[in-house]
């Protein structure tokens, strides 16, 4: 019984859910790529984004764009679906950019 749920769980992959936003102004971020290990997406207007296929456990996610400049954040993948809005520094809304927050 315990090989049929270590196969089980070796083919379940988690979806992680998110917004970017601005880290002053709260402003939703399209266009701002996601990255999470070969998993990769790009933020829409309203500054959704969606990463699937993604193992559970702690991980990095590395945002950027033209205007948003290298940002490193952790975060711990669920079992199944896990949420994380991100405040991000942008160049074009924020004049003092200090250490990520979210």
């Amino acid at each position: 019984m315990r090989a049929r749920s270590l196969l089980v769980t070796s083919w379940m992959l988690s979806v992680l859910l998110g917004s970017v936003a601005d880290r002053t102004t709260g402003q939703p971020l399209p266009g701002v790529r996601v990255e999470l290990g070969a998993a990769h997406a790009t933020s829409r207007a309203d500054g959704s984004f969606r990463l699937s296929g993604l193992k559970a456990g702690h991980a990095t996610l590395l945002v950027s764009s033209d205007d948003v400049p290298p940002q490193r954040f952790p975060v711990t993948v669920g079992a199944a679906t896990t949420h994380v809005d991100l405040r991000v520094c942008s160049t074009t809304l924020d004049y003092n950019c200090g250490p990520p927050q979210y």
